[in-house]
């Protein structure tokens, strides 16, 4: 056991590469916390949208947590309120949600059958869309269901 100070840490010290940007860029990400999908939100949100040091709400399910299931309500009501935080804190105007394929969120904590899965995600972002824009009506709201073929993912934008 460990006191918890960092000279007990296996690492000794480490300095990121990245110099600290204080701007922020006014836009969030909320994503399924799933990390097999972390590099490629991260290349699609800066490559494809143009967006560096943005927040990011990570939860089980990702944009899923709008779509006003029952059995997520307490996910919602959490997500809602750390969202309205960082609308005021850091000023965001935009907001991107993200849901994607082989979720385990909705295979296994929804029970989702895999044939009706790709609807059911479609149809939640586009119910998550028109649920936090009600809520955060100075976001601009956009959703995007990461897809994959064989080892690529790509990312495929969803209307409201």
């Amino acid at each position: 056991m460990t006191s918890g100070n960092p000279s007990d840490s296996p690492i000794s010290c480490f300095s990121s590469q990245f110099p600290f940007d204080d701007r922020g860029c006014g836009a969030a990400v909320v994503l399924c916390s799933d990390g097999r999908f972390a590099d490629q939100v991260n290349d699609f949100m800066q490559n494809c949208l143009g967006l560096y040091g943005y927040d990011r709400l990570a939860i089980a399910g990702g944009a899923a947590c709008f779509a006003g299931h029952f059995d997520a309500y307490r996910e919602e009501e959490a997500a809602i309120s750390h969202l309205k935080f960082l609308v005021r804190l850091h000023g965001l105007t935009r907001l991107i949600l993200i849901s994607h394929e082989r979720c385990g969120f909705y295979s296994d904590f929804l029970r989702v059958h895999e044939i009706d899965m790709l609807g059911r995600m479609r149809r939640d972002l586009a119910s998550a869309v028109r649920r936090v824009s009600a809520a955060a009506p100075q976001l601009q709201v956009e959703a995007y269901l990461a897809r994959l073929s064989d080892a690529e993912v790509w990312f495929e934008p969803v209307i409201a």
